[in-house]
């Protein structure tokens, strides 16, 4: 069971345990509008790079599909002759630097986060440190001719300064269930007040009336917010082999419906991995979940290994796929789903969120 689901839980001695959480809540709320008020005063000091930059956060904890926005928006960037980059904290990066990107760096250290979008902006500068001042400040030294900056899940780290906030928020689980730690909220939702613009994500995997009433909900503290409504939709499948990576079209999974796959994915949200392959039209066993960021080790590849006999192999997500160093489990294929973030309104989003229009 994971954290998300075992905040859902509200009975019996889970009941109990929500109660206490709730309490602790209490404690950080006010933890978290402190500090934000030392930010607005100006107590606190937030520091500008000199260069365009924008923040892609959350309000939740994780898994509202911040790397597919990155990707979108790092295309439309591109497109634009712009020069992007990317920063962001780099959680579970190695200490080292990434292979093969020239001089020492302790900045350009590669997360699976930074791994999966080095597979499609291999000549993108993305820095990584808790430290995205500095780390932003040797990017731009490295890389002067940058002249957009992105901030990876930078919503809370104000610090830096930024130019355009925008965050998503997932569809499926869009304010947390309550503030952390008895939700995975990390800030009350009057937070949403620094925002300049909303991608609701996911909504293709709920109805009409759920998405009016987040927007509604959101408006109630932002009522001019810059509104966008996306999915994640699959595009290719990627699989290591001994020679590199291979690719595959997805209609791979639909032409032969009668195999049943095996999904797993270690991310902030594996609900809407699973789900997005179901809405897809592939046939599944029932997903198998890690902790995010978390690779399936010794044991979670036993756990897999298990449902061989059922399946014609497994389906994972890239993220996950580069953490894993074969394209293999018991001798089936492991296959990782590539995806893009697309907008279902508000086609211009990011256009009008930068002034591109």
């Amino acid at each position: 069971m994971d954290f998300r689901e075992l905040l859902k839980k509200r009975r019996g001695l889970y009941g109990v345990l929500h109660l206490f959480l709730a309490g602790c809540a209490l404690i950080y709320a006010p933890i978290v509008r402190c500090r934000n008020l030392l930010y607005d005063a100006g107590l606190k000091k937030s520091y500008r790079l000199g260069v365009t930059t924008v923040s892609l956060g959350n309000l939740t904890m994780g898994g509202t599909g911040k790397t597919p926005a990155s990707a979108a928006l790092l295309r439309a960037a591109l497109a634009r002759g712009i020069r992007p980059a990317l920063l962001s904290r780099g959680y579970r990066a190695p200490d080292k630097p990434a292979a093969g990107e020239g001089a020492p760096n302790r900045f350009r250290r590669r997360n699976d986060e930074a791994a999966e979008l080095a597979l499609d902006f291999p000549d993108v500068p993305h820095y990584q440190d808790p430290d995205r001042v500095k780390a932003g400040r040797a990017l731009l030294a490295d890389f002067p001719e940058t002249n957009l900056i992105i901030l990876d899940d930078g919503f809370q780290h104000r610090r830096l300064a930024r130019d355009v906030n925008l965050v998503l928020i997932d569809a499926l689980d869009p304010f947390g269930g309550g503030l952390f730690p008895a939700g995975t909220a990390r800030e009350p939702l009057d937070a949403l007040r620094r925002a300049d613009g909303v991608i609701l994500n996911r909504a293709d995997l709920v109805d009409e009336p759920a998405r009016r009433a987040i927007e509604a909900r959101v408006r109630r503290y932002v009522p001019d917010i810059l509104w966008g409504e996306a999915a994640v939709r699959p595009t290719s499948l990627l699989r290591r082999t001994l020679s590199g990576w291979e690719s595959a079209p997805f209609s791979l999974l639909k032409e032969e419906k009668e195999r049943i796959w095996v999904p797993f994915c270690g991310i902030g949200n594996p609900d809407g991995f699973f789900r997005m392959l179901r809405a897809e039209g592939v046939r599944t066993a029932p997903g198998i979940a890690f902790p995010d960021h978390t690779a399936p080790g010794v044991k979670g590849i036993r756990r897999l290994a298990a449902c061989r006999s059922e399946a014609a192999g497994y389906l994972t997500t890239v993220k996950d796929l580069v953490k894993l160093p074969e394209g293999e489990i018991a001798g089936r294929p492991v296959w990782g789903v590539k995806t893009e973030l697309n907008f279902l309104s508000g086609e211009s989003f990011f256009n009008k969120a930068l002034g591109w229009e």
